[in-house]
């Protein structure tokens, strides 16, 4: 009951975070113009535009694991031995204690110069005024997006201005242990539905021990929903329970499966955190997460892993998308937004920065860096490259960034989520309590 109670007034905590947005045009340049030609003249019109002046402080804080950091990081120190002129400050840490964080920094008004935004959050955080639009830094040409995709500016672009810069393509996936699943002498689809998976998820309990993982909270309510045709927020908006009991219908039947982990087992492993997810020590055969994770989750574990697309509800209906990984944007308190600015064009455009990151954040968003990088990756970063551009094909688009409450409907949904899976109360009960409820939330959050 302790651990319950602790994972309750965890989720409640991650429901602080609120607030977030991006638009712009691209410009022009010769397209003949090499990855390796850009790199040296973005590297070269940074050390120009800061050779000369102060010194300039940077803060840059973002979510992750210790993969993404070891390798920022490093891309960080590159960066101040090109700009001597430059001291870049980092700050970390997972996702859940990250929107904590940046909501407390963003009511002191202290905010980092350089965000870790989330598509999930970038309506809030510009709605509130907090972000820095980075269109003037585009258009000037600090930022460099010619050989960006307008849809990628697009993507952290509202009402036709840009406030957060996209690090990276990313879908979501299920990841699975190889191994385990050959012992079981099952064969996993490129994408299976909902039942399929719970009888494949039985044949491996059966023939290994091994328990499934089955993703309760708001990425797989989403999911369901897209699977059913419709998008979450405007059904919860609404007050519409037909994807949500689905969803809760699901939760419910793999929890009373013998092959389910168990619910305090679950909140014991934490799976928000890459580092601890049930997979990593083997406790389930697979997990949720997304494919800029693959890269890290792989490392924690330690041994193979493979890849497929996340379940429908039928072979007629399609819920996979791609999205921005994350973000980088500006905060709007910032005093050396130009500063910032010149950092997002080389982190986006430096072939040199992104041999470092290697992919970690998602497929690079310039096609020349990724067209340089992809031959260099190890052979788990090749999984993503090839995952991705698997689900590019077949890709249907991608929900509106979720509105403001967004935060506190995945508490809501985690903490309901977690009284089904202990048992105190049913999958139509919990619909029928948690659709009004998050429509209060989401009408409130948005007067």
């Amino acid at each position: 009951m302790r651990k319950r109670l602790l994972a309750t007034s965890l989720a409640a905590l991650i429901a602080a975070a609120s607030l977030a947005g991006c638009g712009s045009k691209t410009e022009k340049v010769d397209s003949g113009t090499t990855a390796a030609a850009a790199t040296e003249a973005s590297t070269a019109k940074t050390d120009d535009k800061t050779a000369s002046g102060d010194k300039v402080t940077l803060n840059i804080c973002w979510w992750g694991n210790q993969t993404r950091n070891d390798v920022t990081k490093k891309a960080a120190d590159l960066y101040m031995s090109k700009n001597p002129n430059v001291d870049i400050k980092v700050e970390f840490t997972d996702w859940g204690g990250y929107w904590d964080k940046l909501s407390a920094m963003a009511a002191g008004g202290n905010l980092p110069d350089i965000i870790q935004m989330d598509y999930s959050y970038l309506n809030q955080y510009q709605k509130s005024g907090q972000l820095a639009n980075l269109s003037e830094f585009i258009s000037s040409g600090v930022i460099d997006t010619s050989k960006i995709p307008s849809s990628i500016i697009e993507s952290g672009s509202i009402d036709g201005n840009c406030y957060a810069l996209s690090l990276g393509s990313n879908a979501p996936l299920m990841v699975y242990d190889k191994a385990i699943v050959e012992k079981a002498g099952v064969t996993i689809p490129d994408q299976m539905t909902y039942d399929e998976l719970y009888d494949i998820s039985k044949t491996i309990y059966e023939k290994t021990g091994v328990k499934t993982a089955y993703d309760g909270w708001i990425n797989m309510l989403q999911m369901t929903a897209r699977a059913n045709g419709s998008h979450i927020f405007d059904e919860l908006i609404a007050g519409n329970e037909d994807s949500t009991k689905i969803h809760f219908a699901n939760v419910e039947k793999f929890q009373k499966a013998e092959f389910s982990i168990a619910p305090d087992i679950l909140v014991e492993k934490n799976p928000d955190n890459i580092e601890t997810k049930p997979i990593v020590d083997e406790t389930t055969w697979n997990d949720f997460p997304y494919s800029n994770q693959f890269i890290s989750l792989s490392n924690a574990a330690g041994r193979e892993l493979e890849v497929t697309m996340n379940p429908v509800l039928n072979k007629e209906t399609q819920n996979m998308y791609l999205k921005p990984s994350q973000f980088f944007s500006i905060a709007e308190t910032s005093k050396n937004k130009e500063e910032a600015a010149k950092f997002l064009d080389w982190f986006t455009n430096s072939v040199e920065c992104n041999e470092i990151l290697m992919a970690e954040r998602g497929i690079p968003v310039n096609t020349e860096v990724a067209d340089a990088i992809k031959p260099k990756v190890d052979a788990v970063a090749q999984k993503v490259f090839d995952y991705v551009a698997k689900v590019s094909e077949i890709a249907v688009p991608i929900d509106a960034p979720d509105p403001a409450g967004k935060g506190e409907v995945e508490a809501l949904t985690k903490s309901v989520v977690e009284a089904i899976r202990y048992g105190d109360t049913s999958a139509d009960e919990a619909a029928a309590s948690f659709v009004p409820e998050a429509k209060k939330i989401l009408e409130e959050a948005a007067k």
